[in-house]
C-alpha cells in the first residue's frame, strides 16, 4: 500500500487494543480493493477519550471502530446515533461525515450472522448471558432476532445486571432474570431449554478462566465466547475438551467488521479476503 496525500485514516480505539485483529483483516480488505485508506489501532486512556473523538474531527479521520471499555462511554461525544445503536445503547463504529460523528452498532449483526452460519436453532429456548455491558446488549439484540424466549443474566456487578434486565424488559418481549455471579459455579442442571451460553465479559482476553459449572451443563448447549485471542480462548478450549459445541468471537469480529468496512468506505466488504486474513 502506497500512502499519499489522499490516504484517509481509519482505526480502532480501546484500552487495551494490542490484541486486536481488526488492523490485520481491515487493511487486507482495503488493499485488495485498492482503496485509499489505512487502518491503525489506538490505545486511548480513559482520560483522553473525549480528546480522541475531538481529534477525529480535527484530523478528518474517516472512521473508528470502538472496543472495550468505550462502547457506551463514547455516546455523549457523538452527534447522531443510528437506530440499532440507539436501541442497544452502545456503539462499536463511528463514521465521520464531514465533521458530524455518527454512531453505529454492528456487533449485533456480527453475532447474528455468526449464529446463522453455525446453524444454531435457539428459537423458544433460554440463554445464559455472562456480562452486562455494551457488548452484552448487542448479544441480547442478536439472541432476540434468533428467537430466544428468555435470558438469565450473570454479571460481576449485581446492580449492572439488574440495569440490563430492566433494559431488556423495556425493549424486548423476553423473560429475564438476574443471578448472582458467585452462583455460576453452583448452577443446577440448566435443562434442555437452555440452548446457548454467551460470555460477553472481557474474561479470557488475557487468558482468564470463565467460572462455569461444567458438570451441570446439558450436552445440547452451545457455548459462545465473544472474546477472541490468538488461538482459542480458555472458555472455548474447555468446552471443546468436553465435547460441547462452541466458538469464539473471531467470526463475530469478521461480520461486524464487514459491516463497518461498508460504512467507512461505501463499498461491499471482500469477505473472503477478510476470512483468509483471520485464518478462519
Amino acid at each position: 500500500m502506497i500512502i499519499t496525500s489522499q490516504t484517509q485514516l481509519l482505526g480502532i480505539i480501546g484500552h487495551p487494543v494490542e490484541h486486536s485483529l481488526s488492523p490485520l483483516f481491515q487493511n487486507a480488505a482495503l488493499s485488495s480493493l485498492g482503496l485509499p485508506f489505512v487502518y491503525l489501532a489506538f490505545d486511548i486512556l480513559p482520560s483522553h477519550l473525549e480528546k480522541a473523538l475531538e481529534a477525529m474531527r480535527i484530523f478528518s479521520i474517516r472512521g473508528f471502530n470502538v472496543t472495550v471499555p468505550y462502547k457506551e462511554k463514547v455516546i455523549p461525544f457523538l452527534d447522531v446515533l443510528e437506530e440499532e445503536a440507539q436501541i442497544i445503547g452502545a456503539v462499536n463504529t463511528i463514521v465521520n461525515e464531514e465533521g458530524k460523528l455518527v454512531g453505529y452498532n454492528t456487533d449485533g449483526v456480527g453475532l447474528y450472522r455468526s449464529l446463522d452460519k453455525k446453524g444454531l436453532n435457539i428459537k423458544g429456548k433460554k440463554a445464559l448471558l455472562l456480562g452486562a455491558g455494551g457488548a452484552a446488549r448487542a448479544v441480547v439484540w442478536a439472541l432476540w432476532k434468533k428467537g430466544i424466549a428468555s435470558i438469565s443474566i450473570c454479571n460481576r456487578t449485581q446492580e449492572r445486571g439488574e440495569d440490563l434486565a430492566d433494559w431488556i424488559r423495556a425493549n424486548f418481549s423476553l423473560e429475564v432474570e438476574v443471578e448472582e455471579w458467585k452462583k455460576i459455579r453452583e448452577q443446577k442442571p440448566l435443562g434442555q431449554e437452555v440452548g446457548i451460553i454467551v460470555n460477553a465479559t472481557s474474561l479470557g482476553l488475557k487468558g482468564e478462566e470463565v467460572p462455569l459449572s461444567w458438570d451441570t451443563l446439558s450436552s445440547s448447549v452451545w457455548v459462545v465466547d465473544i472474546v477472541y485471542r490468538k488461538g482459542l480462548t480458555p472458555l472455548v478450549k474447555e468446552a471443546q475438551k468436553r465435547g460441547i459445541r462452541s466458538f469464539d468471537g473471531k467470526e463475530m469480529l469478521l461480520y461486524q467488521g464487514a459491516e463497518s468496512f461498508s460504512l467507512f468506505t461505501g463499498k461491499k466488504a471482500p469477505l473472503g479476503v477478510m476470512e483468509r486474513a483471520l485464518d478462519l
